[in-house]
């Protein structure tokens, strides 16, 4: 037995009867999986690195789940005469600071059942009912090279699925465990599954992205021509269980590149989309950071705070952030190199050269903590 200490899932290996072995999950926890460990009665129990003992019980089995389809013009979530375009019923989005992914300009929507509801927590951020679909186009020089699907299924498990587009941009083909392929001068990375959940983390919500003050903006909806503010449109749509009103009451977060917002906003914004999703209260991680864009900076544990994970070869000098002093800060070090150490820590083979220059002015910037 195995698990993965990202997403808590837990696995076994069966002899597949020519040698070789198949995985077999048996369990998706919310734990953070850093050990096994054996009674003296043969009992098998699971450590959690966030505190606590389980043990491993025989649930008796049940119905295998329904299978993910091979083509995504099979999944429903497409249309059937183009598959490049959302199927009826799904709303666009857009958000405020998008994640880095190594140069790709992405598409996003998001679908809920018939007669369900969107919840808004005090935080801003959004709980999505059983049965939610977020979908995302990627595209490399306007080129479809990927769609993943993000589904919260009937018994209200997240789990993530990828989609290879062909060459002629017809369809898109299920990408089974991740993989790397060459597209154009760059390396593309396929995240597996559990890659997804690593950092799609149940301490953000899973649904990365989706929270009020990411969506507090306009947006030209091209199928009306429209543009309007997003929190407004869904709202008009009754998708939120409790109606927002006024979006001017709500949380706002600029464009990491954008024009509006100080330079201190707008580095912040980009570590919130790019690190809070495991920098933060009961993340995955064991460093005791919160990068969230809401969180003042004396109180992240990130400003001259003593690195937790090695100082890079910094030296004595190495700060967490290091206020005026970008060379010896490493969280900056972290995201302006793509190795071990790198951040964020997965689906990236390219530095974010944009990123880090705004990292770098904002810490250059700093005088103090406060």
């Amino acid at each position: 037995m195995f698990a993965d200490f990202g997403s808590g899932r837990i696995w076994r290996l069966v002899d597949n009867g020519s040698g070789g072995y198949t995985a077999e999950q048996l369990l998706d926890t919310s734990l953070a999986v850093s050990s096994f460990g054996q009674g003296n009665d043969g009992e098998l129990y699971v450590v959690d690195y966030g505190g606590g003992l389980y043990k491993v019980v025989d649930g008796g089995g049940g119905a295998p789940g329904q299978p993910v389809p091979t083509l995504l013009s099979d999944t429903g979530c497409v249309a059937a005469s183009n598959p490049s375009q959302p199927a009826a019923g799904l709303v666009p989005y857009d958000v405020a600071a998008p994640f880095w992914s190594d140069n790709a300009t992405k598409e996003r929507w998001l679908a809920i059942p018939n007669g369900t509801s969107i919840s808004v927590g005090s935080d801003g951020d959004f709980t999505f009912p059983n049965g939610t679909v977020l979908m995302k186009h990627f595209r490399l020089n306007g080129n479809l090279v990927e769609t993943r699907l993000f589904m919260r299924h009937p018994d209200g498990d997240w789990a993530g699925y990828t989609y290879e587009w062909n060459a002629q941009h017809t369809n898109a083909t299920l990408v089974q465990g991740g993989k790397t392929v060459a597209v154009g001068s760059q390396n593309w990375i396929f995240p597996s599954g559990n890659d997804c959940l690593t950092c799609h983390t149940s301490a953000a919500g899973f649904a990365l992205g989706l929270e009020s003050a990411q969506l507090n903006h306009d947006f030209l909806y091209t199928a009306t021509g429209r543009t309007a503010n997003q929190l407004r449109t869904l709202d008009s749509v009754v998708m939120f269980t409790t109606p927002l009103g006024d979006p001017a009451a709500q949380p706002t977060m600029p464009d990491p590149f954008g024009a509006a917002g100080t330079i201190a906003e707008r580095a912040r914004a980009y570590l919130h989309t790019n690190c809070a999703q495991c920098h933060r209260p009961n993340g995955p991680t064991p460093v005791t950071m919160d990068l969230r864009f809401s969180t003042a900076l004396a109180n992240t544990g990130a400003c001259d705070a003593l690195p937790q994970s090695g100082d890079l070869g910094i030296g004595a000098a190495a700060r967490i952030v290091a206020p005026g002093n970008a060379t010896s800060s490493v969280l900056l070090a972290r995201i302006d190199r793509r190795d071990g150490s790198q951040m964020p820590p997965l689906a990236t083979n390219t530095i974010d050269a944009a990123g880090v220059t705004l990292v770098r002015d904002w810490i250059t910037s700093l005088t103090t903590c406060q």
